[in-house]
């Protein structure tokens, strides 16, 4: 049985990631660290034989998915608003510690909606691709928030499950989180976010991130 091969990056590092801020839908940029993560995770992905490439249609996300696909020049990538960060209302731009103080942030995308939008982009591009008689694998670059809230909603609903030893919590700076996906469409999490190919020095100075945890 044909199986899908679903390799979910997070983007690289930011200036904003570094300082703590609230990124949400605001369109930053890599780093001078985050260009090296993600030439690190390219290098690590250089022998996957992608057949398609999706990605945020946000700059770090896209970036990092460029400097992926750079292995694999006959790979188009697919920008998608499906695949942004939560929308953050208000705390975009202002420093973790702003969503304590805001009881009820104006215009804060609530989770229902923004998981929904992803669990819909996952059954149209991946449960629901065209049938293939071979295995195909595919590149996925989206933001920290987005990844955790996407599997958890995948095991929620029992269209995915997680594999022996797989523990589900944060997910770092071009991190690699692998889901296999069977001809009817369930999943099965074979590893998530993995950082063991990062050179020490730069595992060490990876960050927190405020996205993220305003989506736990």
């Amino acid at each position: 049985m044909p199986t899908t091969r679903v390799y979910i990056v997070r983007h690289g590092e930011t200036a904003e990631n570094r300082n703590g801020i609230m990124q949400g839908q605001l369109d930053s940029k890599l780093n001078e660290v985050g260009v090296e993560q993600a030439k690190m995770v390219a290098g690590a992905l250089r022998e996957v034989p992608f057949e398609s490439a999706y990605s945020s249609d946000l700059s770090r996300a896209a970036d990092t998915a460029k400097t992926i696909l750079l292995y694999h020049p006959g790979v188009e990538l697919r920008r998608e608003e499906a695949l942004r960060e939560r929308h953050m209302g208000e705390l975009q731009g202002k420093p973790i510690i702003a969503r304590k103080m805001a009881s009820a942030p104006d215009a804060l995308e609530d989770m229902e909606t923004f998981t929904a939008r992803l669990v819909s982009w996952w059954d149209r591009a991946i449960v629901q691709a065209p049938a293939r008689d071979h295995d195909r694998d595919v590149l996925v670059v989206s933001h920290g928030g987005a990844i955790g809230a996407l599997v958890r909603a995948l095991i929620a609903s029992g269209k995915v499950k997680c594999g022996e030893g797989v523990v589900i919590w944060r997910v770092p700076n071009v991190s690699v989180t692998l889901i296999e996906v069977d001809e009817e469409g369930k999943g099965k999490v074979v590893k998530y976010a993995d950082i063991s190919f990062l050179e020490k020095q730069i595992e060490e100075a990876l960050v927190d991130n405020p996205d993220e945890r305003a989506a736990l």
